[in-house]
């Protein structure tokens, strides 16, 4: 069994609530690749979940590197970031991915993989986990502009 570097309790609600984390792994050229991810935390261990087609799946199994930032989804001022390795383990039966489903959708089965797809639960073993003091953490910025509120991107294949 793996191990890993304890979060601090003054930080566990933030791996509680409903986090969103953003995950970089390294790409085969060696440039680094971000992503944003839903994800679980058990108490010791974060979790995140992917299908192998993705990039960020293909990035780890060539380079089980990884660094997360989990910041306060309601104050991005305080965060835990977690560096350290990724292991990889298939979930055939989509018991991970439905658990994201319930904690973030409210519903049984995560609705949105296609015919074909092959979960992979990302366990990412802490070796190194940084949740600083931040001096406006009692100050979380204002609500963004709201002619920012309804952008989004485009999908890209490098996620």
């Amino acid at each position: 069994m793996s191990t890993t570097k304890p979060i601090p309790e003054s930080h566990h609600y933030i791996l509680t609530d409903l986090p969103i984390g953003h995950m970089a792994t390294m790409r085969a050229d060696g440039h680094i690749s971000v992503n944003p991810v839903g994800l679980m935390w058990d108490g010791e261990y974060v979790r995140v979940s992917t299908v192998k087609t993705r990039v960020k799946y293909k990035n780890l199994v060539n380079d089980p590197r990884v660094s997360i930032s989990i910041p306060h989804r309601n104050n991005p001022n305080v965060y835990v970031e977690i560096r350290g390795v990724a292991e990889l383990t298939d979930d055939p039966d989509r018991s991970f991915i439905n658990s994201i489903a319930r904690h973030y959708m409210n519903v049984d089965e995560y609705p949105f993989d296609q015919p074909g797809d092959e979960r992979v639960t990302i366990k990412i073993c802490a070796q190194q986990v940084s949740a600083p003091p931040i001096p406006l953490a009692d100050n979380p910025p204002a609500a963004p502009d709201p002619e920012f509120q309804n952008q989004s991107g485009s999908a890209s294949e490098d996620d």
